[in-house]
This record gives C-alpha cells, sequence and structure tokens, in this order.
C-alpha cells in the first residue's frame, strides 16, 4: 500500500443532494411487514452499509459518490467521491462505534468521518481487494486481498503487518469476508477454501482456526470480542467462542443452499441477525441457533430478476428510525433496520414473543 495521500474535493460536490422519496408504510402486520420503508435510488445498489446504530446508511451505485444518508433526513447529509478513480465503489465499511467509514474500489480505499463528513486518507492498492473492516475510531484498516494476504495498517503510526495464514500450495485462495475488533488488536478472517481464523494483529500469531465445508462468505465478531460467527456458501452457519474457537452453535437453517451474506451480534441479548441472498433477513438464538424470526425484504418492481441481496442489517433499540408508524406516532422501541440491494431502507418489528422475551432479559 502506497504512502496516503489526502484527496482534495472541491466543496461544490460535498453539498450536492439528491432528493430521497419517502414511500408510504405498507399493511399494518408488523411480523410481515416494514414499519418505515426509504428508497435510497431508483434503481438496485452495488454496495449498502449502515452503522452499528442505524444512524447511518452508505450507499454506492457505481462508481462515486457515495451517499451517506443520516436517519430521518429527506437528503444524503454527504456525498463521497473517491477521487479521480472512475471504477466503481464495491466496498463499504463503519467502525464499531459508529463514527468512521471507509469505501473502496478494487484498487483504492477512503476513509471518512461520519460526524464531519470530511475525508481523512486516500490509499492505493497493489493487489485487488476482496473485503474490508474498520475499528474504533477508525485507527486501524484491515485488507482482505485475491491472493489470500490480509494486510492490517495502522493508520495513525503508518505500521503494516501482512498475514500469510491463509496462503495455500494449491494456488489462490482469496480471502472473501474479515473482521476487526473494536480495539484493533484482533481480525477474523476467512477463504475461499472454508478457512476461518483469529489471530493477532500485534504479531500475527494464530489464537484459533476451525474449517467450514465451504467456501466462507461472512465471518462477524461481536462487540466484546467474545463470540464470532462464520457462513459458508452453502448455508452453514456457526457460533464459535473466542478465543477458543470451541463451537456454540449451529443456525438450524430451514432452507437449503442458503447464503449469507451480513451479519450482526448481540450477544448481551442472547441473539444474531443475518441477511441473505433471496431478501432473507432473519434473527436467531446465539446459544442454540434457533430461528426466531424472519422477513422478506423489499423489491423494486420495475426490476428485474425480482429479488434483493440484505447488504446489511443491525438492531435500533431506543432509538428514533426513519419517520413515524401508520398511526403518526414516533418509532421508538427496539426493532431491526435493514438495507438491500434493492436501494430501500426498512424498519422491522420484533414479534410480541421476542419483544417480552427481550425486556426480560433487560430486565434481569
Amino acid at each position: 500500500m502506497r504512502k496516503p495521500k489526502l484527496i482534495k474535493i472541491p466543496a461544490y460536490l460535498l453539498i450536492l443532494m439528491v432528493c430521497v422519496t419517502f414511500l408510504p408504510i405498507i399493511g399494518c402486520d408488523a411480523g410481515d411487514r416494514p414499519l418505515a420503508q426509504v428508497s435510497f435510488s431508483n434503481g438496485s445498489v452495488l454496495a449498502a452499509q449502515t452503522t452499528q446504530d442505524g444512524a447511518f446508511t452508505l450507499t454506492a451505485t457505481g462508481p462515486s459518490p457515495v451517499q451517506v444518508w443520516s436517519a430521518g433526513q429527506e437528503a444524503p447529509v454527504y456525498n463521497w467521491y473517491q477521487g479521480e478513480s472512475v471504477e466503481s465503489i464495491i466496498l463499504l465499511a463503519s467502525s464499531p462505534d459508529s463514527q468512521y467509514a471507509a469505501t473502496a474500489t478494487e484498487k483504492t480505499v477512503a476513509i471518512w468521518s461520519l460526524l464531519g463528513g470530511h475525508n481523512l486518507g486516500f490509499y492505493e492498492l497493489t493487489q485487488s481487494l476482496r473485503t474490508l473492516a474498520l475499528s474504533d475510531g477508525g485507527r486501524n484498516l484491515l485488507l482482505g486481498y485475491q491472493d489470500g494476504t490480509v494486510e492490517f495498517v495502522d493508520l495513525q503510526t503508518g505500521r503494516r503487518l501482512l498475514f500469510l495464514g491463509h496462503q495455500s500450495l494449491k494456488g489462490e485462495n482469496r480471502i472473501n469476508s474479515v473482521d476487526l475488533s473494536a480495539n484493533g488488536r484482533y481480525a477474523l478472517s476467512a477463504s475461499l477454501d472454508g478457512q476461518v481464523l483469529l489471530w493477532q494483529t500485534t504479531d500475527a500469531s494464530v489464537l484459533s482456526e476451525w474449517q467450514q465445508e465451504n467456501s466462507v462468505t461472512v465471518v462477524r465478531l461481536d462487540a466484546q470480542g467474545k463470540l464470532a460467527f462464520s457462513a459458508d456458501a452453502q448455508g452453514q452457519g456457526e457460533v464459535r467462542q473466542l478465543p477458543s474457537g470451541e463451537l456454540l452453535s449451529k443456525l438450524q437453517v430451514p432452507y437449503r443452499g442458503q447464503t449469507f451474506v451480513s451479519a450482526r451480534l448481540d450477544a448481551k441479548h442472547n441473539r444474531i441477525l443475518t441477511g441473505s441472498t433471496a431478501r432473507r433477513l432473519e434473527l436467531w438464538q446465539l446459544d442454540n441457533g434457533r430461528l426466531l424470526q424472519e422477513w422478506q425484504v423489499g423489491i423494486h418492481t420495475n426490476l428485474r430478476p425480482a429479488s434483493a441481496i440484505v447488504y446489511d442489517a443491525t438492531f435500533i433499540d431506543d432509538t428514533f428510525i426513519n419517520g413515524t408508524v401508520a398511526d403518526g406516532t414516533a418509532i421508538k422501541a427496539t426493532a431491526i433496520y435493514s438495507v438491500s440491494s434493492s436501494g430501500l431502507g426498512e424498519t422491522w418489528a420484533l414479534s410480541k414473543k421476542n419483544q417480552r422475551n427481550l425486556e426480560n432479559q433487560i430486565h434481569d
């Protein structure tokens, strides 16, 4: 990775605003239909990400700009440009503290402040990028490459560490997914051959490892760094205890060949949220893998085929998100927020049973 170069972004580009159309609330069945729905695009999006707290949503529809939406606002608060690159933005990431973000093409990465909207650095890569993650404060960056290597970068000191644990004698073993602990000390990475590794970013020493049957599509750490989730291309989702890597549970997936794309762990309340292909958004119990609730995200009726990928989802406890419910009252309850390839951000209610269980856990 070359020495960082700050992007000089014309002021008029930063203030460009594109109107967003809020869609009407659909029906009144909170179990199947969203409490609220907002459209970020007139068509499909290539990448989308929501912050841990659901306060910001990032969307990319091709080359720059990446649009950043603040919850409840009718226009993007920022439009971010990837320097002079004309390549499509294919990867987005946000820090666990919801204050920083990264945008990436296959050969460039830019770091941004979500609180001020300004650029913090621009990096040109010498290898093809597959996946990335950020730590709290935007201090550390983790990059997974096509050639099977993973690079850790301390953005404050410039220290770099190249992790070679996934490289195979059999040939190319690309990195499919990575995650970074909030403090930047631990990295979780997964490769095409199904290998998942937990390692230290101080010295690249491997703390635990496990093998999935098929190519791994997503890995995630929980906020406390005590649990990890990994899933392969055939829908085998596993929850592991850290640092041992001991299997805690397997998701009891009801569909064959389901492909997980995103995940969010909430160890405090014993639950995990996953997003998949074929419009699937699902809530599971962490300790036994039982499916608690599922939804189908919305689609654009003008797009064919009429399906969607759930790029990201999060829990929005006690947060006002995207307007009001049908009777005009503001949404202030434990809910689920998702963003998909259809360009829709949607807020979903927990079932009464799941809501009661959560309230009991909070009171306990």
